[in-house]
């Protein structure tokens, strides 16, 4: 990787993102589009937890995707401003 040249100022401009929250690996996780993953807990049979980076869905509670649940909603693909 290389480094963000000094300003006159010196100081860098560009910073790095990372992300406040990492997925594990083996997680199961849907990607809409968001910045910052949180996590859920599916209701079926297995319980399994999953992660979402959705802003629409903290409170998700229902089956996942994969169980019937319905898909987070992507940003940019908000059902009200169609």
């Amino acid at each position: 990787m290389t480094t963000a040249p000094l300003t006159e100022r010196g100081k860098k401009l560009l910073r790095q993102y990372t992300p406040p929250e990492t997925i594990p690996p083996q997680m199961l996780y849907y990607d809409a589009g968001g910045t910052t993953y949180h996590t859920h807990h599916c209701p079926d049979e297995s319980q399994h937890t999953w992660m979402c980076n959705s802003p629409y869905c903290n409170s998700l509670t229902d089956l996942c995707p994969d169980h019937g649940g319905e898909e987070p909603i992507k940003i940019g693909r908000e059902p009200w401003k169609r």
